[in-house]
């Protein structure tokens, strides 16, 4: 019998196992902010949602149908139980400290904001460019500029019909001539000016904003932190090197037309390039997220927000701006840290009468520092009080620093010539000195070597 080729001995016959076929790392999400949400993990007891009030325990599904025959089903825990008590003396004892879990026992009326169900709708911006301010500790601060243009409200989405609770945010007036008649046809329906763009944005029922309703910039806080999404730079095929920063080989120490490549791909053993590994290919162009990037300033008579990041997106682009999500267990919004305009920013008609006469700088919110003390200096050395601040903002004359002598080479070198010379006399001093006596002792070493030599002499 023959015996097998390489490829005869590894193929594979009949049903293959498809989970090394499959790329695992594609399969869970990027993020897993849902793992900090949990009864394991949240700072506060975890309360169960049970529609008509909050419970200790997961709610179990009325119809046994739907049981597992294997699941476990929680009716009561005295371990739950106590730590729950304990947390509620707690607070009673101190409920200046938890004030904002007072909402658990008496939720906000429908259509006040609620830290702990309310999502509010998003904003679409557009980067301009790139801005560098400091603030009030001397930190310097690299904003990403956005404008936001023509924000509205085009359709609503509810459960009912759609399936989930959503809004749709068009932004940028252009003509009707933008667009074909198809979906032209849905802006003149909402009664609004056709827009560039149209993102969809979830949120709840409490949240919703009439169709038509213009968006403002003070839909935001500043100080708040917001989550951002974007079509990042497309820089087109790259290799390795560019593209996840491989080092490359040697530059000139025997290495041939290998100075960027990849290197090795897979494995002795199985025979196959694991799923993920890094090789050249397509960079950018792609959406990424960013998460907590807070606002430092707004600027609600142009229609411009400023984030403290580096959105690496193309001038032009379009940014969607959401509130920050959950993290830790805890919320962005509270009693201490105030609450956002809910649904959002409506301005009086005087207030936009007065927007026309007001000035950039007036229509300016800066939000107050992000940071207590300067990054550059540790925490406990860096206390920054306001007199100092008072005195750098202090125009002061500026004083010339003393000018610094002219350094004299020709100078030095002549002292230096001129020790020389002094220490090779010390020398030649010093061995004149020393000559009588080295003299003396050369010539009783040379009688004393004779004397030995003629003794030895005799003796034979």
């Amino acid at each position: 019998m023959l015996r097998k080729t390489h490829s005869q001995h590894f193929k594979k016959v009949g049903m293959t196992d498809i989970r090394q076929f499959t790329d695992w790392y594609r399969s869970y999400p990027a993020r897993t902010d849902e793992q900090w949400r949990d009864m394991y993990h949240c700072f506060y007891p975890y309360l169960f949602n049970h529609g008509d009030k909050f419970s200790l325990y997961p709610k179990i599904n009325e119809n046994p149908r739907t049981w597992q025959p294997h699941q476990l089903q929680t009716v009561y825990d005295a371990v739950r139980e106590d730590r729950y008590d304990a947390f509620i003396r707690v607070r009673e004892k101190f409920p200046e400290l938890y004030q904002d879990t007072q909402h658990w026992d008496k939720p906000p009326p429908f259509g006040e904001f609620n830290q702990f169900y309310s999502v509010r709708c998003g904003m679409i911006g557009i980067r301009v460019k790139y801005v560098r301010e400091f603030d009030a500790m001397g930190n310097a601060l690299l904003l990403s500029m956005l404008w936001v243009p023509d924000n509205q409200i085009i359709e609503h989405k509810t459960k009912e019909k759609h399936g989930y609770d959503a809004m749709v945010v068009g932004a940028m007036n252009v003509s009707p001539e933008f667009h074909s008649p198809r979906i032209a046809r849905r802006f003149k329906e909402a009664g609004v000016a056709v827009k560039h763009v149209v993102k969809e944005f979830r949120c709840t029922p409490d949240a919703f904003i009439p169709v038509g309703t213009k968006l403002d910039v003070r839909h935001f806080k500043v100080g708040q932190e917001t989550q951002l999404s974007m079509m990042t730079f497309d820089r087109g095929f790259q290799g390795v090197v560019k593209r996840f920063g491989f080092d490359g080989s040697r530059a000139w120490t025997g290495d041939s037309k290998w100075h960027r490549r990849v290197g090795s791909i897979g494995a002795q053993g199985q025979h196959r390039t694991y799923p993920g590994k890094a090789l050249p290919g397509w960079m950018g162009g792609d959406k990424r997220f960013f998460y907590q990037k807070p606002i430092y300033r707004i600027d609600y008579k142009n229609s411009l927000v400023y984030v403290v990041s580096r959105l690496p997106c193309d001038v032009g682009a379009y940014v969607t701006l959401e509130d920050g999500d959950y993290r830790m267990g805890s919320t962005q919004w509270s009693m201490n840290r105030g609450y956002p305009p809910f649904p959002t920013f409506v301005g009086t008609p005087a207030d936009v009468m007065e927007l026309s006469s007001k000035t950039t700088e007036e229509c300016q919110l800066v939000s107050p520092p992000l940071l207590g003390y300067m990054k550059d200096e540790s925490i406990e050395f860096s206390q920054v009080s306001q007199t100092d601040i008072d005195d750098a903002r202090q125009v002061k004359p500026v004083i010339a620093p003393p000018k610094q002598e002219i350094y004299d080479y020709k100078k030095y070198r002549d002292d230096k010539k001129r020790k020389q010379k002094e220490n090779k006399a010390k020398r030649a001093k010093f061995i004149t000195m020393l000559d009588p006596i080295i003299q003396a002792k050369r010539e009783e070493t040379r009688r004393r070597k004779q004397a030995e030599y003629s003794r030895q002499k005799v003796m034979k």
